[in-house]
């Protein structure tokens, strides 16, 4: 039926958009909000989702609590791993300073200092070419897949 009104609801962190009109409006929105933004929810009964968009992905905040990082540089590769999980294979400074935000972890004073120390002494994120722009390394997304949390005795 070309009247039927179609609804969606799209969460962005504390924000809530509901989008209602023909089908086309409301796929055609909901789409560009995913597009723009990896980080929502969408809710809807009258349409499909694709299903990639539609797994809830884990916030940076999970992350960081599953994986257990210690030290500046540990809890870096695990922002860069969240944020390349929920799509953001490229971060700046800023990036990383609001996902330590997100994340509900106190960020560094100098954050740019904490990304050098990643790159330089352990390898876990490489530059791109562009002045100040970062992204996770192999060796980073093995560290954090595979080697965190560290599981030793040495603390309680």
């Amino acid at each position: 039926m070309p009247n039927e009104i179609h609804k969606a609801t799209v969460m962005i962190g504390d924000t809530k958009v509901i989008f209602e009109g023909p089908r086309n409006f409301v796929e055609s929105q909901v789409a560009k909000y995913l597009q723009n933004n990896p980080y929502i929810q969408v809710k809807s009964n009258d349409f499909d989702i694709p299903e990639e968009k539609a797994q809830s992905t884990k916030t940076e905040r999970e992350i960081v609590q599953a994986k257990r990082p210690r030290g500046h540089s540990e809890t870096v590769v695990v922002l860069a791993f969240a944020l390349a999980q929920n799509g953001i294979t490229e971060f700046t400074e800023e990036d990383i300073r609001r996902a330590y935000i997100r994340a509900n972890v106190r960020p560094p004073k100098v954050v740019s200092q904490a990304i050098r120390d990643a790159k330089n002494l352990y390898d876990y994120v490489e530059p791109t070419g562009k002045r100040g722009v970062h992204r996770l390394s192999p060796h980073g997304d093995r560290t954090v897949r595979f080697d965190l949390p560290r599981r030793d005795d040495s603390t309680s």
